[in-house]
């Protein structure tokens, strides 16, 4: 969420020891897929500072037991003052693993698809400083705007590796002259024509909200209390309803708070954290009628590894986990985990040999994760995994050391977005969001027309029908490849500068956007907005 509040970056704590991770997972050969060992260094970092309800925290490392869930309160409004503090993210999210233990022989988790080798297993266990904040929104400026197309081929670097060894790294190559402008697509006047409001619901001033599928979203919702910091809630979108889930955090006798949510339809999962004690906790639930069952701690870290980002697929949970490269896990692989709703055994679903460049992304039928190649260079790999059989599904690399901010998945395959500007790479050294024009086959994005939405991305993009969804700088824009055009949905008077926030992935069948709504005039009318919009059906053709 938006915020006036700055982050800060606190003092150095002390370091705890270095056995002070632990994870409740399977260590053994998983049934779905095994992930490859291997040793990894990782480059160094700076530390994260965080604002918690207007105090700035840090962590130690200490660990703590679990608590149960209180039930059944709802949240409290927030003071009109009270403002929300988005997450800082070191290079990626956190998670345990034993060095000693994986110099022997491969453990559980995921394949790696050729030419590229990614990562190793994770066993269990390791410490420093995990500084927390509560999760929020990402704010900037993004503008309706530049909207290319790209068309892309293949490019090979060769990478010395151990001794005389070289590895080939393909990569997707897009020459400018493929790249459409702005000017090539015509602004639609009238919106609601192709898209119209189908819900609009008001929540507490300050909450965030997630909606990684079409039927319920998860809230995060602020206090005007010192603890609990923050509740959860189910929002279904259906009928604007809402049901609080948890009231309080799992170890909230041992100082911890709920940092972050997500959830499908069958499950919920959160993370806790204690930004005192430099720990943090990972937990599921099922969900059914309004209310979580059968709770589960699945993990669990210290300031060794980063704080887990999170998502919610059908039946699993999946989080993402790296280290601190400033701690002692530094040299230690980054992974991906997952879990099956109500189950305690986690499986190691995939593993990179560095941080992760972005936050696992919800992918409609699996996730979406950006794993560095196993090579000298600077590869990142787009990859997303199926929920079902939690293998890669399809996969594309980006040239050497471009870095995407965000990712995603869907009609036209893979979806990412770059925040800087490169001075290589053709017709994606620009920033602004891409994806290919086309449907694609899996792992062949070769020679394809591909689009630009020519502004700095603010969150991932979404498909919703025959509309490729984008956030622009105050607006939701749609964009509609064959007829060339795109419209942009006024925002509502009141919203902050950043305007609707999207907080729909993957494909959907409606699109979900969020906005602070604030009265000048009368603080007690400051609210969250969430407005659901569905497209026409039959208002316009195919995609593509």
């Amino acid at each position: 969420m938006p915020t006036n509040r700055r982050q800060n970056i606190p003092g150095k704590t002390p370091r705890p020891s270095r056995n002070s991770h632990r994870t409740r997972s399977s260590q053994h050969m998983s049934s779905k897929g095994s992930v490859f060992k291997q040793s990894a260094k990782t480059p160094g970092s700076t530390r994260i500072g965080a604002s918690l309800g207007g105090r700035t925290v840090m962590s130690s490392g200490k660990r703590a037991g679990k608590h149960s869930v209180k039930a059944g309160s709802k949240p409290s409004v927030v003071k009109p003052s009270f403002s929300t503090s988005g997450p800082t993210f070191g290079p990626k999210p956190s998670f345990g693993s034993d060095p000693k233990a994986r110099k022997g022989s491969a453990s559980s988790s995921g394949y790696q698809p050729n030419p590229l080798k990614v990562g190793g297993p994770a066993p269990s266990k390791l410490t420093p400083e995990v500084l927390l904040t509560r999760r929020n929104l990402l704010i900037g400026a993004a503008a309706v705007g530049g909207i290319a197309a790209i068309g892309g081929g293949v490019s090979l670097a060769s990478s010395a590796l151990e001794g005389n060894s070289t590895e080939q790294i393909s990569y997707i190559s897009v020459p400018e002259n493929t790249v459409e402008q702005q000017a090539d697509y015509t602004l639609i006047e009238n919106y609601s024509d192709y898209v119209q409001l189908t819900g609009s619901f008001s929540l507490p001033y300050g909450t965030l909200v997630w909606a990684d599928n079409d039927t319920v979203a998860a809230c995060l919702n602020p206090t005007d209390q010192a603890s609990p910091l923050n509740t959860v809630s189910l929002l279904y979108l259906s009928s604007g309803n809402t049901a609080t889930v948890l009231d309080a955090a799992q170890g909230s006798e041992e100082g911890f708070e709920i940092l972050d949510a997500r959830c499908s339809e069958n499950g919920l999962v959160w993370t806790e954290s204690n930004p005192y004690q430099s720990r943090w906790r990972v937990y599921t639930a099922s969900i059914a009628n309004g209310s979580a069952s059968n709770i589960q701690q699945v993990d669990e870290g210290d300031s060794n590894w980063l704080m887990p980002s999170l998502a919610a697929i059908g039946n699993t949970a999946f989080w993402q986990v790296s280290p601190n490269t400033s701690g002692e896990a530094a040299n230690e692989p980054a992974e991906l985990r997952a879990v099956t709703f109500g189950s305690s055994e986690v499986q190691h679903v995939y593993s990179s040999k560095r941080a992760f460049a972005t936050r696992v992304a919800p992918a409609t039928d699996g996730v979406v994760i950006t794993p560095r190649a196993d090579s000298t260079t600077v590869y990142y790999q787009l990859t997303k995994i199926s929920a079902d059989t939690l293998q890669p599904v399809d996969q594309m690399t980006l040239p050497s050391s471009m870095t995407p901010e965000v990712v995603g998945y869907g009609s036209s395959g893979f979806s990412f977005g770059f925040t800087s500007i490169y001075n290589y790479g053709g017709g994606i050294a620009n920033l602004g969001t891409y994806t290919p024009r086309s449907a694609v086959q899996a792992y062949n994005y070769n020679d394809l027309p591909w689009f630009r939405y020519s502004r700095s991305p603010i969150t991932a993009p979404c498909w919703c029908g025959n509309w490729f969804i984008v956030k622009s700088t105050t607006a939701l824009s749609g964009v509609h490849f064959a007829s060339k055009s795109y419209f942009a949905i006024d925002t509502v008077s009141g919203a902050d500068t950043y305007g609707e926030q999207l907080v729909s992935s993957g494909n959907c069948s409606s699109f979900v956007g969020l906005s602070q709504v604030t009265d000048d005039t009368n603080a007690d009318n400051n609210h969250t907005l969430i407005r659901v919009f569905t497209p026409i059906e039959g208002a316009i053709e195919s995609a593509f």
